[in-house]
């Protein structure tokens, strides 16, 4: 059985904002995250049950149930098919569970939730 080490795994660069190291098992994928303050994902659902651990930042959610805060040594899970968004409010380090195994991290599908090719507008 094979013995992973985030310290010397490299990261995919999701983003210039998000960065990822990523293990994946037979029936769920674990991901260690660095994202800067500011970044943001965009609302979105999958059939992926997640849970997010933050070790270091903190990070909002929105969820249908409200906005959730999470800081470090706080997890939040956010069931299969739930439609949720979030902003890094600080920067943030954090460990991504997910099961069943996230194809999409795998095959980059995910990316366009990270980032908005409109944002050169924003200024506008």
């Amino acid at each position: 059985m094979p013995v992973y080490d985030f310290n010397t795994l490299q990261p995919e660069h999701v983003t210039d904002q998000y960065n990822r190291k990523m293990v994946q098992g037979e029936n769920l994928s674990v991901a260690r995250l660095e994202a800067a303050r500011g970044s943001t994902t965009r609302a979105h659902k999958h059939r992926y049950e997640e849970m997010i651990m933050v070790l270091q930042g903190s990070w909002r959610f929105r969820l249908p149930t409200g906005e959730v805060i999470v800081k470090p040594n706080q997890m939040i899970t956010i069931p299969a098919g739930t439609e949720h968004s979030s902003e890094v409010l600080e920067d943030v380090v954090a460990i991504d569970v997910c099961s069943p195994a996230r194809e999409d991290w795998v095959y980059g599908e995910d990316r366009g939730l990270r980032y908005d090719p409109d944002q050169s507008l924003w200024g506008v």
